[in-house]
């Protein structure tokens, strides 16, 4: 059965009327092997976005084997049967395609952008991820120093990069989210051959697969494309997710501190930690992302404007509510960059007392409206692209919201109300329960100098 759904997205033309024209629409069928596809079509010009999802990332992956899902990432382009016929792959490489794709903690997708005239050929290509694999043990010998060189490349040598695996390590006590997606150097070094084999065993497999086909092509031809190639491939073992939860109550965690050369200016975050909103109260995680919204605001009364503009104190600040690209319950953030460390405890104040104002006082009418109306925006924007629709698409359904919970975002966020925002306020964003860290250049102090004050 072809079902059809309708992203309601909607451009605000003012904080009361909307143009009811849906942003997106897809169409959605699934194979008899569990496969779904859902089908974006859009004829601005003669191209094809093609994401395969497998709903596996680094937080299922076992103690002691970190890296497995990004490992495998990087093995399945010359794994795949197909491959070996070597002229496949020069007629498909040849046909001016651009290919990647990504790990994260919870999903790993692979993506094509072709001619319209090529999809069958990338169909054919792209079962055979879920065929087959020709694995290969020199191969995979000689893909571990890649990944090691890329590790030390995007992780130990980029600041950012490793402060968040150091925070997150302390931020998680047991759930997998404290591993890095590219995995602990010490588990890339003793990964097998056989498990990277047994792991693709287990979950790639159509049933737990979904792919997004986004641009120039004919519905009714690419279901029969994909009877005829993905039809046929077996399903596997149904798969019941089973993560160590991080509990709702533990132990205060002391300010994380890292220190890296190449830190160009000194990072702040204070990180509240969230319950599973998605399930039980979505309304809540809708009032979160709106005040995030009013938080970056370039206008009266936000963080954004008074640290940087007001106050002067920093370079950079962003709040997030971050829930879109993770399937488990994980944070609000906020983030805070500038050049001078004593600035530390006076801005973590600013924030502190600022989030006590809005919830005691909640936001003017006109400020909710501007929030909710960029959040919007900003969606609408990142959706123009073929591509970036099909990512969207995959992302909110890989975080576990459900179709129906996506269709109604717009309506959801306009139900939100200056008191929700400060219910959210007090119930989430508890000073006590903030996690803060800390990245900064080496101190150059003498070893017998004071440490700089803790915020």
């Amino acid at each position: 059965m072809l079902r059809k759904w309708f992203l309601a997205f909607f451009f605000f033309l003012s904080a009361e009327n909307i143009n009811a024209a849906p942003l997106l629409t897809f169409e959605t069928f699934t194979l008899n092997n569990g496969l779904q596809f859902l089908l974006m079509k859009n004829e601005r010009a003669p191209i094809v976005s093609y994401t395969t999802w497998f709903k596996v990332g680094s937080a299922d992956e076992v103690p002691g084997k970190t890296g497995l899902a990004h490992y495998l990432e990087h093995l399945m382009e010359s794994g795949m049967p197909e491959v070996q016929m070597g002229q496949f792959l020069e007629d498909f490489y040849s046909s001016g395609t651009h290919s990647n794709a990504f790990t994260s903690y919870d999903v790993t997708y692979y993506y094509k952008m072709v001619m319209a005239e090529n999809l069958e050929l990338l169909m054919r290509y792209e079962a055979g991820r879920m065929r087959g694999m020709a694995f290969n043990k020199d191969k995979f010998e000689t893909e571990r120093n890649v990944i090691l060189e890329e590790r030390l490349m995007r992780t130990e040598n980029e600041p950012i990069a490793l402060f968040n695996e150091k925070f997150n390590s302390q931020f998680f006590t047991v759930h997998p989210y404290k591993n890095p997606v590219i995995g602990l150097e010490k588990d890339i070094r003793t990964l097998t051959f056989e498990d990277l084999k047994a792991f693709h065993k287990k979950w790639y497999h159509p049933n737990n697969a979904f792919i997004i086909i986004s641009g120039d092509f004919d519905p009714s031809q690419v279901r029969k494309w994909a009877e005829k190639y993905y039809g046929d491939i077996p399903s596997g073992q149904e798969i019941k997710i089973s993560r160590p939860q991080e509990p709702l109550e533990k132990p205060k965690i002391e300010p994380i501190f890292v220190e890296h050369p190449r830190t160009p200016e000194t990072l702040f975050t204070q990180i509240y930690p969230l319950p599973n909103l998605k399930t039980h109260k979505f309304e809540d995680l809708l009032a979160l992302l709106l005040l995030a919204e009013f938080l970056n605001g370039d206008f009266e009364g936000s963080l954004y404007e008074i640290l940087i503009h007001k106050k002067k104190l920093a370079t950079s600040f962003e709040a997030q509510c971050q829930f879109l690209h993770f399937l488990d319950p994980w944070s609000f953030a906020i983030t805070v960059g500038f050049t001078s460390d004593p600035h530390i405890k006076e801005v973590k104040n600013l924030i502190d007392e600022r989030l006590n104002e809005i919830e005691k006082n909640g936001l003017k009418q006109e400020d909710l409206a501007r929030a909710r109306k960029y959040t919007l925006n900003d969606w609408i924007i990142s959706s123009d692209d073929i591509y970036q629709k099909a990512v969207f698409l995959g992302t909110t359904l890989s975080s576990g919201l459900t179709l129906e919970q996506i269709t109604s975002l717009p309506e959801k966020l306009k139900q939100v109300t200056s008191a929700d925002i400060q219910k959210v306020i007090k119930t989430y964003l508890i000073k006590e329960k903030a996690v803060v860290g800390i990245l900064k250049k080496p101190s150059s102090l003498p070893s017998n100098s004071p440490k700089p004050e803790r915020p």
